[in-house]
């Protein structure tokens, strides 16, 4: 049975999830470890376990702090009008990909299944069900708005590949004349325009119900 090391004192959840967090964003989840945070924290790999019992809870408890302005952007809403939540919620979300761009994907690729983000699931569903919107129509909803948001965040990330990208423009001058309006200063527009027309079909299949 393999002992493990000591419980630091000076470490607790928070510190240590933060300290997760910092790292990923510094050099990205797939360089990320629980080794390589023991050295930034300054104990042993195996002393993370006191707190978190394995590497897929602790990056829970990321996804749970990452979610953290998503909850508040719905939280602290005035209105109780679902679409309008969600439109909050799919441009706060948009925004953790801004801010966190290398720990974006696990938001992106993991399922919702900590504590932090069941709470969070059940505040957004109790608000469709107290506007008598049946719950498979409220899972539809959620499923394609947030398969959106997650899409088209992870597609904002992609690195550009340059110079290849331009030789090609050149070699198909049609591809190019659109992919200009493809440019980062237009993906806010874009993305506002495909948020809103799901949002339209959403009002029209609850007016229908």
């Amino acid at each position: 049975m393999t002992k493990r090391a000591p419980k630091p004192p000076e470490l607790s959840h928070t510190a240590i999830c933060a300290a997760a967090l910092a790292l990923i964003d510094e050099d990205g989840l797939a360089e990320f470890s629980t080794r390589k945070l023991g050295r930034v924290l300054g104990c042993e790999a195996m002393a993370i376990y006191w707190y978190y019992p394995s590497k897929d809870a602790l990056l829970d408890a990321v996804v749970d702090v990452l979610m953290v302005p998503v909850a508040r952007a719905v939280a602290s809403h005035d209105t109780q009008d679902w679409i309008e939540v969600l439109r909050e919620l799919a441009h706060a979300y948009r925004r953790v990909a801004h801010d966190h761009p290398n720990a974006f994907p696990l938001l992106a690729t993991r399922r919702f299944a900590s504590e932090g983000t069941f709470a969070f699931l059940d505040q957004l569903f109790a608000l469709a069900r107290g506007q008598g919107i049946a719950d498979r129509v409220t899972a539809k909803f959620y499923r394609v708005v947030s398969s959106y948001c997650s899409g088209f965040a992870l597609n904002e990330l992609a690195a550009p590949q340059e110079p290849r990208t331009a030789a090609l423009r050149k070699r198909y001058p049609r591809a190019a004349a659109v992919s200009a309006f493809l440019e980062p200063q237009h993906l806010d527009e874009i993305f506002s325009f495909g948020l809103e027309l799901q949002l339209t079909a959403l009002a029209r299949a609850t007016e229908t119900r």
